[in-house]
């Protein structure tokens, strides 16, 4: 791997400073993530709330919603009422002052304030990796879940499969990075798991992958915001600036390739 530095490791790149100085991101910038990670998403998801009975729902709970990146469209997509539930005070207050009629709580994964078989479909989206304890948020996800309901697990990735071309080492740097976070970056396959020790019948599947070219510019600039995020001061700016650098190159030229296996499940009690 240590070869992906050659071809750009002239002296005058090799020693200049950081061209980023690192900023802890705004609840604008967390929003924007969320809304990209959603856009990912979108068509497969969709297909998982037709499947689940949204449109029909009474009751459906958001865990971890965040800023409300899905949890309008949800409410948009149902005849019942929504709930985005999220710990964080900040991106509540976020997501209360966006238009729509989703309702917005403050609450903990790990010990939902509601009471058993209370809604029809739970969902989640890119929340297990970053709860401390993913099996029992999805306890909890089951024990408010109705007996004919729902949970699911919109989109979990896995950084241990992440692919680059080129061949740089961002897949090890995240990996870290996240783990020094609390996160598991590593959630995605143990999905099926943590469904069937919640008593829940477990569907898994990954979602299918697409490189539209057109848009690799500003996708690209957006993901290094959060690698170097994530990497924080672990890999020495000069190292960074190298790498964003020959990911520049593939981009420009149409070669830039990025995978990160993200997995999606859907759990029933039968």
């Amino acid at each position: 791997m240590e070869g992906w530095k050659g071809g750009l490791a002239t002296p005058e790149v090799a020693d200049r400073k950081a061209r980023v100085q690192m900023r802890a991101p705004t609840i604008a910038d967390w929003h924007a993530q969320f809304a990209r990670q959603a856009g990912w998403t979108q068509a497969l998801r969709s297909q998982l709330c037709r499947r689940a009975g949204l449109l029909q729902a009474e009751r459906v709970l958001d865990v971890g919603c965040g800023t409300g990146a899905i949890t309008e469209e949800l409410a948009q997509r149902t005849r019942g009422a929504v709930i985005g539930l999220d710990i964080d005070p900040e991106r509540l207050a976020f997501a209360r002052q966006q238009p729509g009629r989703a309702r917005y709580e403050q609450g903990d994964a790990l010990s939902l304030p509601y009471p058993a078989q209370h809604f029809d479909i739970v969902c989640c989206h890119f929340l297990l990796m970053w709860v401390g304890d993913p099996a029992r948020a999805v306890r909890e996800m089951a024990r408010v879940l109705r007996r004919e309901g729902t949970v699911l697990i919109c989109a979990e990735p896995d950084y241990g499969g992440r692919l680059d071309w080129p061949d740089l080492p961002i897949r090890q740097w995240q990996i870290d990075g996240l783990r020094r976070q609390g996160a598991d970056p590593t959630i995605g396959r143990q999905l099926r798991r943590l469904l069937v020790h919640a008593g829940l019948v477990a569907e898994v599947g990954l979602f299918p992958a697409r490189w539209d070219v057109d848009a690799g510019v500003e996708d690209s600039e957006a993901e290094w915001f959060w690698v170097r995020y994530d990497v924080g001061e672990a890999v020495d700016a000069a190292t960074l600036d190298l790498a964003q650098d020959r990911a520049r190159a593939a981009v420009a030229e149409g070669t830039r390739l990025v995978y990160v296996p993200t997995f999606y499940a859907i759990g029933k009690f039968t």
